[in-house]
């Protein structure tokens, strides 16, 4: 077997990066509620999601076995620049989401479809001025198969808040970043 057939060096249609992500509380559906063709997402319950600007994103999906199982770690890690004290993040521990994020060649994925992602949030302040001064975050999830694949977010069943700026947690906090954009999650 040769693992480099069919692997030609090409345009732009490698490029990394995830150029906007989504968030939304995860809730949970049946299997019959959420429909799949294979690998991708057909259609999900009528769902409102908020699309979120911060720094430094980065999605990493592991690939392992587990008891002859496959088992899928999915990690998304994004940097909310300047530490603030009216910060809200603590919310995204209280609990799951589902995250849809498109990447740098227009490839849409769901993550925590089933499981939901939990967050882990750290508060830095580097060692020189050029380091973070703010929040990283990390959404870990555990799926059973890899992120499913999205061609058409209104079609799938989601529709994105036309208010891009204005994000409500669930005890009606927000907060609010450095560009002083409120930002409320469900």
């Amino acid at each position: 077997m040769v693992i480099d057939e069919n692997i030609q060096r090409g345009c732009s249609d490698s490029l990394g990066g995830v150029s906007t992500f989504y968030l939304f509380p995860w809730q949970k559906y049946t299997r019959t509620q959420i429909v799949l063709d294979g690998q991708k997402l057909i259609t999900f319950p009528t769902t409102t999601i908020y699309k979120v600007d911060v720094q430094s994103v980065n999605f990493t999906e592991t690939a392992s076995f587990d008891g002859g199982s496959v088992k899928w770690d999915q990690s998304f890690t994004f940097d909310v620049p300047k530490t603030d004290v009216g910060s809200q993040l603590f919310e995204l521990l209280k609990q799951n989401y589902r995250l849809i994020y498109t990447d740098n060649i227009s490839n849409t994925r769901i993550l925590g479809l089933y499981n939901g992602l939990e967050s882990i949030i750290t508060n830095e302040s580097g060692a020189d001025k050029a380091s973070l001064n703010g929040y990283r975050v990390q959404m870990d999830g555990l799926e059973e198969n890899q992120a499913y694949w999205i061609d058409s977010l209104t079609d799938v069943g989601f529709t994105v808040d036309l208010n891009p700026n204005n994000f409500v947690l669930q005890n009606d906090n927000n907060f609010i970043l450095q560009d002083n954009n409120n930002f409320i999650f469900q």
